[in-house]
């Protein structure tokens, strides 16, 4: 036995949850310890570092693709973890969509990641990696799905680097499913006719929801923050179909980013709560 097994024992390290363990949070896979949140963008990436409390140090960001970006920044980003451990969000190359009647057996999360085609059936594509996030109440899921490829590239530029990942996920679809959760834990709000946003620099999703049911979903990515015809494309049917009453819950990835400072207008008269907090997106993956 190693001089550091001895010392995970005595100091109750060897029975913290593994850094890269999906099943819990990230204050539990890094109890006391710095680490760095990465989002990657088609041509630019952001960072944020969190000290020993968990707290946002600070952040930065770098245009370039990621692979040229990590060999910029690997030895700052490397200073500001615990043995290299990255959280990862990607934010281009993915889709959102909305499917019905998905396996939930019992297991079913740890089927997805090992053998997808089991829960997903003939939605199953080879080439993807997928997340699922259930609603508890209907057959509906949020199903998203990423190029595997990219996620490869990824996990091999950093492995350069003598970094590692500790998660890889979506920030759009976090964003969204913990979004929908607090709606569906509001007993007044759940039951409204309600038009759900969540924007991520220059990723887009909207969801319908009406007594608890989600009817409709429309996602992209990649989309440049001036492009109104998409967004209006996108947004269009949503806001025609919707009652005077029906309210608008927008999420974006940090305060008066680019969607609530250029598009709000797309709503016309329809009430928009604006429920994002400053640096919204590395508190969700700083907590969950």
């Amino acid at each position: 036995m190693e001089f550091k097994d001895i010392k995970d024992v005595l100091t109750f390290a060897a029975f913290r949850p593994e850094p890269d363990n999906p099943l819990f949070t990230w204050p539990q896979r890094f109890p006391k310890r710095k680490s760095v949140l990465v989002n990657i963008n088609r041509g630019h990436c952001s960072w944020a570092f969190l000290n020993r409390k968990g707290q946002l140090e600070d952040t930065g960001e770098a245009a370039g693709e990621f692979i040229e970006v990590a060999a910029r920044m690997a030895d700052e980003w490397r200073a500001h973890t615990e043995d290299g451990w990255l959280g990862l969000s990607l934010n281009h190359r993915f889709i959102i969509s909305l499917e019905h009647n998905l396996s939930r057996k019992k297991g079913w999360q740890e089927e997805l990641r090992q053998n997808p085609k089991t829960v997903l059936g003939t939605k199953y594509d080879r080439a993807k990696r997928y997340a699922l996030h259930h609603n508890p109440e209907t057959s509906a899921s949020l199903l998203m799905a990423c190029d595997d490829s990219m996620v490869k590239s990824i996990e091999e530029a950093i492995r350069g680097h003598n970094l590692r990942a500790a998660r890889i996920c979506t920030g759009l679809f976090a964003s969204t499913a913990l979004l929908l959760n607090h709606i569906a834990a509001d007993n007044a709000l759940k039951t409204q006719d309600l038009i759900v946003v969540t924007w991520l620099d220059g990723s887009l999703c909207v969801v319908r929801q009406k007594n608890g049911q989600w009817q409709d979903l429309r996602c992209r990515s990649g989309i440049p923050a001036d492009d109104e015809i998409t967004i209006s494309q996108m947004i269009r049917p949503f806001v025609e179909k919707a009652d005077p009453s029906t309210r608008v819950i927008l999420m974006e990835n940090r305060k008066s980013a680019e969607f609530s400072a250029s598009y709000l207008n797309q709503f016309g008269n329809l009430h928009v709560t604006d429920v994002t907090e400053q640096h919204n997106l590395w508190n969700i993956l700083a907590r969950h």
